[in-house]
């Protein structure tokens, strides 16, 4: 109070005054609070407090150690604890405020809430309960004591209640507002039931004193309550931080001793025939033409360089400086490659062959077109569809600009430069990023290295070529002319990106709603009179009017054309759950009666909605549904995924809602889940269990044609998967999703920024947002896009993250958009080493995983194809190289431990890759069936860190760069089935998975125990009617009896529907222990019959292959391999089935498709565990040979 009397009286100096008092009392209390514990200066290592703390009701709480010999943890210690409470709403059931101990165990004390009653908790079951409640929203002091014998209860300074017992010693550690948990409620009464919630609400001057106070202290300590307006509260799990420290990768090239290293020469370059030259412009659709007949060069230093007027001149001599017929779309690499100035940097180490120099100079492209006297009076459009990094562009001698970043369009009037009739000159530099930093190399003595580096400091371009741990760095980093150039007529009304959305009336799916957004541009100065049509199947809308200079959205919309209220719509269906059904918009705009452009796309009808749980401005978590759609109708931002609104939960971090989110019809409330705080991806109303993988780069050269892409579609589309994820967006291309669309896959789209506290950060957030707006607007009506994504593993700086989540809403508006790949309502990611496939059912990967990896050795013909002969034994740095990981994520380590426990060291390279399929088998079969185990109770998605491979490689895929297909891709393949029999780790418990639309009812599941030899040990039949989209788990096989016999059996599940027809088999060889199964390494070779015959079914040949084991034990992981009349692999081929095991006797048919456009197969042969290799010729008539 002195501090009081001593301030001025006047103005805003009495004003500061009056607030410096308040401090004061603050500054005092804290004071009083703390020294009641007998010192005014407590150890900070004590964590005895005073806690200033505000706390979510849907968050996490506070834990701090304690120092371990503080007098309190003792038995039977004097202490006290409380402070100040202002909780926000009564909850029924219990909240925790303070525990010090161990939570998951039986023996804490400290305070709690119960119905709104302060109660003290000394110990199992022992429990004071004050006797009337605390009023929400007003501060209350409440303290609890202890003195040895007594303990007691005071609220607002008076006591409440009272009980002598004794105590038990606890452990070091405090909680405060700890997160809910079965463990936390062993205490209650014995047959009353308890509800625990977590606190939400704030604590002020909340400690903890190693004596009793007494009541006269704590009744004037209650009295003289401090300033709480002027405390400075901790907001416990508010908020996410933005970045505090980054890797910038090397600055000096790694110590040469730390190279990779092989017995091989580089191999030499071999030079491919460049296409025959021509000026003739190449036909790309109505009124459009690529550009070809491209030619390149290094470019000179700018003072020497004859410069893009020059070059961009028809007149300039092509001999003046030796160029290379150019690969367009390419990179400077691929041309560099195919003119035989380099080799082929995917096989062995050639890459060290190439240097570093590519990604450190600019280069000329040119192209010699002639113009077809046609486009006269026609307005014309130049369109670069991808350069990176930076492209300097000039056109008949005259510069037309620049473009900037890997992924924005370049686009061009071009109708007063080009020359119809004849030739015309187009010249583009193309200048690498400014930092293109240096690779690590990897190597046994160096591992994998560290990720990435300054390239990140130039996003959006493709930093993965930087060198990552799955790819090595790429000598030209990608740059050049990566995408099609273009050439487009069109009269003075030009369409740009047009929009389709479709509305469903959820849960009905027998209407649908297009609606159609047309962009035109008005490029004759003066307004036009016009018409715009839009066609798709039966349906035919159009609108004239009269469209001003610039661009203008001719919309429309169902409430205006009934035509667009489409009844039994086909829409379109992730993989397994329907059809992914594609639509063809034509689009037409006319001046007057005359055609002036046409543009045409494919769209999907279908509707995205997101389960998840977000925090409300109570800080309650809410389990919500969200329908981007709707609230683009309504125009307003109902999700806030801005830093401050992103708040932790005690399974990760969530969103918040806005405002507006907390009561519009587009976000609807769901029951609490124990999902919570995972994200659900709905596709029409139905949850879509989200099986799939991700792609860090399609090809590490770019080499991106439809041709070259689509076999890795259709083998994860056999494989039954249904979402893919464009990892850093380092796939963003049309042919991606065009194929993503058409095979019916979910697409996680990232942009361009990695690892949060690790990578750099774009250094132009203006360059960055340019193209985010571009790729938007370029891709928006793919049906395959679910999810745009601002980083990998973090969230943006604060420019990027607001600026995205803003143009995602303007632009697209059906789709959500989250700020981070991991932790903010999806699972951290990890892990991507070895592990016991049983912790993929138990603790791994739950929840919405995005990256879940585990090594995967390539087949041993991939290895020999990308290994020279002198490398291929024992493991060493070519290895290495191709991603045999010596450290690091993906450490082989704890691979090859298990493999050596289970089967034996390897003795040569036969041994090792027959060892490694058969745990990769295991393995990725586990990833995905511990998936399915806890589908819709504890897991919602999980994508294998990789399935695709960017080049040859021997980590983290399911297949190979060349389309062969291992042990792992029919381990997925096999637990990704619609409709599946599995065994449950680690209790052996058989269940069915129906991840469908449609109900399974009369199902039959049998599961058989045999030995190895085949003889039948036991038999058990269990039924089920099994709902769409669900499971069943069945009572648990005792095995133990078998093992202890045995050591290894066989466990053979076979699922028959309501008809008898065998729906799914699956196939397990358990032990009691992982040294059990070096049992399977003794196991003869057998005897597998072969027969194969073939027939032609349009563009395919089909080989019907059947299998017999004629040995006396199982043949495991029996594979085949188709090859041609020489005896090489015929690739790609697709397999109804491999890596089968047989049981003797057994028989079984595998359907193979051989493309007819590549070698015809020929012929058959069959390896596998304990298999005697055999090859036979396929016969029309399917003798036996």
């Amino acid at each position: 109070m002195a501090l009081r009397r001593s301030c001025c009286k006047r103005s805003v100096k009495s004003v500061i005054c009056r607030m410096s008092g308040l401090v004061g009392l603050i500054a005092l209390s804290s004071v009083a609070w703390a020294s009641a514990s007998g010192t005014m200066n407590p150890s900070p290592s004590e964590n005895l407090g005073p806690y200033n703390a505000a706390f979510l009701a849907g968050g996490i709480g506070l834990q701090r150690k304690l120092a371990p010999d503080a007098r309190l943890l003792s038995a039977a210690a004097p202490w006290s604890i409380g402070g100040w409470i202002d909780w926000r709403r009564r909850q029924r059931g219990t909240e925790i405020l303070t525990a010090i101990g161990e939570l998951a165990s039986r023996s804490w004390r400290g305070l709690e809430l119960r119905n709104g009653h302060a109660q003290l908790v000394l110990g199992p079951g022992i429990r004071l309960v004050g006797s009337a409640a605390i009023a929400p929203g007003h501060w209350t002091a409440v303290m609890a004591t202890y003195d040895g014998r007594t303990a007691r209860l005071y609220v607002g300074g008076n006591e409440v209640a009272e009980r002598s017992d004794e105590t038990l010693a606890v452990a070091a550690r405090i909680a405060l507002a700890p997160a809910p948990s079965p463990l936390s409620a062993r205490a209650a009464p014995v047959g009353k039931h308890l509800t625990v919630n977590h606190f939400g609400g704030k604590l002020a001057l909340w400690s903890v004193h190693q004596h009793a106070l007494s009541a006269a202290r704590i009744g004037a300590l209650a009295a003289a309550p401090p300033a709480f307006g002027l405390i400075e509260f901790r907001h416990v799990g508010v908020g996410w931080a933005v970045q505090k420290r980054e890797w910038i990768g090397l600055d000096q090239p790694q110590d040469p001793w730390t190279l990779p290293h092989a017995h091989s020469a580089p191999s030499a370059p071999i030079a491919t025939p460049p296409p025959p030259a021509s000026t003739a412009l190449d036909p790309a659709g109505a009124h459009t033409w690529t550009v070809s007949n491209w030619s390149l060069r290094v470019a000179a230093p700018r003072a020497r360089d004859p410069g893009g007027a020059r070059l961009s001149s028809v007149d300039y001599p092509a001999d003046a400086k030796p160029w290379y017929p150019a690969v367009v779309p390419g990179t400077v690499l691929t041309t560099l490659i195919a003119r035989g100035v380099y080799p082929d940097p995917n096989y062995g180490l050639n890459n060290l062959a190439i240097p570093e120099r590519l990604a450190h100079q600019d280069y000329w492209y040119r192209s010699v077109f002639g113009a077809p006297g046609a486009l006269r009076g026609r307005h014309l459009t130049l369109t670069f569809l991808g350069i990176n990094y930076r492209a300097e562009v000039w056109l008949n001698g005259t510069r037309l600009g620049t473009i900037t970043g890997a992924f924005i369009r370049g686009v061009f009037d071009v109708t007063h430069l080009v020359r119809p009739g004849r030739l015309n000159a187009l010249a583009v530099r193309i200048v690498p990023p400014p930092h293109p930093g240096i690779p690590h190399e990897e190597s046994v003595a160096a591992g994998p290295g560290l990720n990435g580096g300054e390239l990140a400091l130039d996003g959006p371009t493709f930093i993965a070529t930087g060198g990552w741990d799955w790819i090595p760095g790429i000598r030209d980093r990608d740059i050049g002319l990566w995408q099609p150039v273009t050439l487009a007529a069109s009269g003075a009304l030009r369409i740009l990106d047009p929009r389709v959305k479709t509305i469903l009336p959820l849960p009905r799916r027998d209407v649908a709603d297009v609606s159609i957004a047309v962009p035109v541009r008005n490029m004759a100065g003066r307004p036009l009179a016009a018409t715009v049509k839009a066609r798709f199947d039966s349906v035919t809308v159009q609108r004239s009017l009269t469209l001003p200079p610039g661009v203008t959205t001719v919309r429309f919309s169902p409430g205006e054309f009934a035509q667009l209220r489409v009844p039994h719509p086909r829409l379109w269906w992730p993989n397994g759950y329907g059809p992914a059904t594609l639509h063809r918009l034509h689009i037409a705009v006319y001046h007057a009666t005359r055609l002036s452009d046409r543009k045409s796309l494919n769209f999907g009808m279908r509707e995205l909605t997101y389960e998840l749980s977000l925090f409300d401005r109570e800080g309650r978590l809410r389990r919500v549904e969200f329908n981007p759609s709707l609230a683009n109708a309504r125009a307003a931002r109902l999700i806030d995924v801005r830093h401050r609104a992103i708040k932790r939960t005690p399974n990760g971090w969530a969103a918040s809602l806005s405002a507006a989110g907390e009561h519009s019809p587009a976000v609807r409330t769901l029951p609490a889940s124990t999902l919570a705080p995972y994200l659900v991806i709905r596709v029409n109303g139905v949850r879509i269990a989200a099986r799939g993988g991700n792609w860090g780069m399609d090809d590490d050269l770019k080499r991106i044609g439809r041709h070259r892409l689509e076999p890795y579609f259709r083998l994860e589309h056999a494989a039954h998967l249904d979402i893919m994820r464009n990892w850093l967006g380092q796939n963003t291309e049309g042919v991606f999703y065009d194929l993503a669309d058409k095979y019916g896959f979910l697409v996680l789209n990232d942009f361009w920024i990695s690892t949060q506290n690790f990578q750099l950060e774009p250094q132009d957030p203006a360059l960055f947002l340019a193209n985010v707006r571009d790729v938007i607007s370029r891709y928006r009506n793919h049906p395959s896009i679910a999810l745009w994504i601002g980083r990998n593993e973090g969230v943006p700086p604060p420019i990027l993250n607001d600026g995205m989540a803003a143009l995602v809403a303007k632009l697209d508006g059906t789709r959500y958009y989250t700020p981070s790949s991991n932790s903010v309502n999806l699972q951290v990611s990890g892990p991507y080493n070895y592990r016991p496939p049983a912790a993929y059912f138990t603790t791994l990967a739950r929840g919405f995983a995005v990256e879940v990896g585990t090594p995967s050795l390539a087949s041993l013909d991939s290895v020999r194809a990308m290994i020279p002969a002198a490398d291929r034994w024992p493991l060493n740095d070519t290895y290495a190289y191709h991603d045999w990981h010596f450290g690091g994520n993906g450490d082989t380590k704890t691979f090859m431990a298990a493999l050596d426990r289970q089967y034996g060291a390897p003795r040569s390279l036969e041994d090792f890759e027959r060892k490694a399929q058969l745990m990769d088998y295991v393995s990725y079969r586990a990833i995905f069936e511990g998936f399915n185990a806890h589908l819709w109770t504890r897991n919602s998605g999980r994508l294998l860190w990789m399935t695709h491979p960017a080049w040859p490689s021997n980590t983290w895929q399911i297949y190979s760069s060349d389309y062969d297909t291992a042990a792992a891709y029919y381990g997925v393949k096999k637990a990704c089935e619609p409709l599946h029999a599995q065994l449950d780790l680690p209790d052996y418990r058989p269940a069915i998975i129906n991840v469908t639309r449609k109900a399974q009812p009369g199902l039959e599941l049998e599961s058989r125990i045999f030995t190895l030899g085949g003889r039948l040990l036991a038999r058990r039949v269990d039924h089920a009617d099994i709902a769409a989209n669900s499971t069943a788990r069945f009572a648990p096989l005792d095995l133990s009896p078998f093992f202890a016999r045995e050591g290894v059996v066989i466990v053979k599940l076979t699922l028959r529907d309501g008809l008898g027809r065998i729906r799914s088999e699956n196939v397990y060889w358990p032990s009691a222990t992982a040294a059990g199964q070096r049992r399977l390494d003794r196991l003869a070779r057998q005897p597998v019959e072969l027969t194969a015959r073939d027939r032609e079914a349009g563009s395919a040949q089909i080989v019907d292959v059947a299998l017999t084991n004629r040995g006396r034990d199982t043949a495991l992981a029996t594979r085949i391999t188709m090859q041609d009349a020489r005896g090489t692999r015929v690739l790609p081929v697709y397999y109804g089935d491999n890596y089968v095991t047989l049981l003797p006797g057994e028989t079984r048919r595998i359907q193979v498709e051989c493309p007819l456009n590549g070698r015809r197969c020929a012929r058959v042969a069959v390896h596998g565990w304990n298999v005697k290799d055999r090859v036979v010729a396929i016969s029309a008539a399917g003798s036996r040979r």
